[in-house]
């Protein structure tokens, strides 16, 4: 990844507690990264942003409640400039189009989260700086 002047700030949403722990762990080995917080679900999210004001958000797009494609959309119409990857258990060609329809920038299945996301994240600093 590029060398930055600051690091990127990320919000990790995900219902799943195992999920939000594995993220952590591994976007602490990227240097260009600050995890600002984590959020359970949509609603927690939308509040999390405010007070955080997070560059990127890693999102889980099967939430109970507000799912993450309806996060999304509220998200970005507030942060514009927000880049937000989903993350799935199960991405399916419809999945992707309401994901692409919502604003997400991709959306990475999670059992490959770990080979895609470092990937995905060096075009979102490369997008910021």
């Amino acid at each position: 990844m590029s060398k930055l002047n600051r690091k990127l700030r990320v919000l990790i949403v995900d219902d799943h507690l195992g999920w939000r722990k594995t993220l952590r762990i591994y976007l602490a080995s990227l240097p260009e990264l600050r995890v600002v917080g984590e959020a359970t679900d949509g609603e927690s999210a939308l509040e999390a942003c405010q007070i955080m004001l997070p560059d990127l958000v890693l999102m889980d797009i099967n939430m109970p409640g507000m799912d993450g494609f309806e996060t999304a959309r509220l998200l970005l119409d507030h942060y514009p400039r927000l880049w937000v990857i989903g993350i799935s258990a199960e991405v399916t060609p419809n999945a992707q189009q309401r994901a692409q329809d919502a604003g997400f920038r991709a959306v990475i299945a999670k059992d490959m989260l770990l080979d895609y996301l470092e990937p995905a994240i060096t075009a979102t600093i490369e997008m910021f700086y």
